[in-house]
């Protein structure tokens, strides 16, 4: 009985110790991860932006942002720090053209001043250009790298309806057509090498697969139309000739599809920072959230003959034609929480425009009708006051083309050809100065591919 007991006794004390122990331990290590310095985890380029160009920056623990904010950037660019705890941005504000890769040393200290150790990051801003580029076997879906050299992202195809590169600059996919109406979708994946630990790290884009996400092989499309916003995401909108036939589904950049159930008497679009879409009706325009459940976000009706001709991604701002029943076209810029405001109205038509990130600058492409019919580019302000006007001379904006925004190099991509020519080719205009430059290179379409990318191969110092 006695022994028993003994045996008994002892158990409960030494549970009590293992206990004890477990919890001295458990204190150790978190006295010892008290002591160990900060280090930097990851850091990613932000399309989401206001400025210029962006980094989000995630460190092990909360840091204090003032001493961040010492570390330095060459060049040395305007720009400022956001964020709080141990997530940061940095948001570069410069109205001059970035042309070169930026050099990020960052240093500082957490809340209990422990030191960073310094890390430096290398960071290329700048998008590529992307051309619908014609060839003697149809057309072909080119990338110029930065040596000017031209790459090839997709084989021929008969004719290229759309380009719409990946808002995170993941991929760029394309809508193709052949002369029995048969229309594919084609998404190319990228690997962008923007962002690196060494200046030698930063490359262009590197292929990865070429996908179909549709083919009219078994049914002829009658259109089909792509819109993409800065999460990656990339709507497809399908319609056919049989009844019923349409189709409309939004597939993430994990390659998840989803269905959407909607009625439209137009194209989708896709808002930038991946909060909804724009639906058109016979009756207007519809802001439509893509999850309403979650944020109580009822249904948005803009009456009147209305389309979106650009977004202004960094402040939540568009720019909408509307048509009007006299023939007269006016131009909006819609903010948010507030009316459509005018900024200009006119005969002649608007055969494209572009807006800043802040939706501060505004420019129109405008054709006048006429015996000889010529393209004005104008510049307005936010309130609709002119800057400055250029004529494209014997130039003229190609069929389908877009006025493309860079905000990193403050420069605008279209497409344009010579009166009497079929053959459209490359331009770049300056969004200050409004400076008119045609490349030799030929082509049906352009648009800019978002540099993109993360950083995450950072490790622990003290391990």
């Amino acid at each position: 009985m006695r022994a028993r007991s003994s045996a008994s006794s002892t158990r409960p004390r030494l549970l009590s110790g293992c206990l004890a122990a477990l919890a001295g331990l458990t204190l150790l290590q978190q006295q010892i991860l008290l002591r160990r310095p900060p280090w930097l985890q990851s850091v990613a380029i932000q399309p989401i932006r206001s400025g210029a160009a962006a980094l989000d920056v995630r460190f092990s623990r909360p840091m204090d942002r003032a001493t961040v904010a010492a570390s330095s950037l060459v060049p040395d660019l305007p720009h400022s720090w956001f964020g709080r705890q141990e997530r940061l941005r940095i948001l570069v504000e410069s109205v001059q053209p970035v042309v070169e890769p930026l050099r990020l040393e960052l240093h500082g200290q957490d809340l209990r001043r422990l030191p960073l150790t310094k890390q430096v990051v290398w960071w290329d801003p700048r998008p590529h250009l992307l051309a619908a580029v014609p060839s003697g076997d149809g057309e072909r879906l080119k990338l110029r790298l930065r040596n000017g050299r031209w790459l090839s992202l997709a084989p021929p195809q008969q004719r290229i309806l759309q380009i719409e590169p990946l808002g995170d600059g993941s991929g760029v996919a394309m809508v193709s057509d052949d002369n029995e109406a048969r229309q594919r979708v084609l998404l190319r994946q990228l690997s962008q090498r923007a962002i690196s630990s060494l200046r030698q790290g930063l490359a262009d884009p590197q292929l990865g697969s070429l996908d179909e996400l549709e083919s009219g092989e078994s049914g002829a499309l009658l259109f089909a139309h792509l819109s993409s916003n800065q999460l990656g995401e990339l709507l497809v909108q399908l319609g056919g000739f049989e009844p019923d036939s349409d189709r409309t589904w939004i597939q993430s950049r994990g390659r998840k599809q989803r269905s959407l159930d909607l009625e439209a008497s137009g194209p989708l679009r896709l808002l930038p920072d991946g909060n909804g879409l724009v639906v058109p009706s016979y009756d207007g325009l519809e802001l439509l959230p893509l999850n309403p459940d979650s944020d109580g976000v009822s249904r948005q009706s803009l009456p009147g003959s209305r389309e979106v001709k650009a977004f202004c991604s960094g402040a939540g701002r568009a720019l909408l034609v509307r048509h009007w029943p006299d023939y007269r076209r006016s131009v909006e810029l819609v903010i948010p929480a507030r009316p459509p405001r005018q900024v200009w109205l006119g005969e002649a038509g608007v055969m494209a425009a572009a807006c800043d990130n802040g939706g501060e600058r505004l420019w129109l492409v405008l054709r006048e009708a006429g015996l000889r019919t010529q393209d004005t580019l104008l510049q307005i302000d936010s309130e609709g006051r002119e800057i400055r006007r250029r004529s494209l001379g014997g130039w003229r904006l190609s069929s389908g083309a877009e006025l493309d925004y860079d905000p990193v190099g403050d420069q605008l991509l279209t497409v344009v050809q010579k009166s009497g020519d079929d053959q459209g080719r490359v331009a770049l205009i300056s969004g200050s100065t409004l400076r008119f430059d045609v490349l030799e290179q030929a082509a049906v379409l352009a648009r800019w591919l978002p540099a993109g990318g993360a950083l995450t191969d950072f490790s622990d110092p003290a391990r």
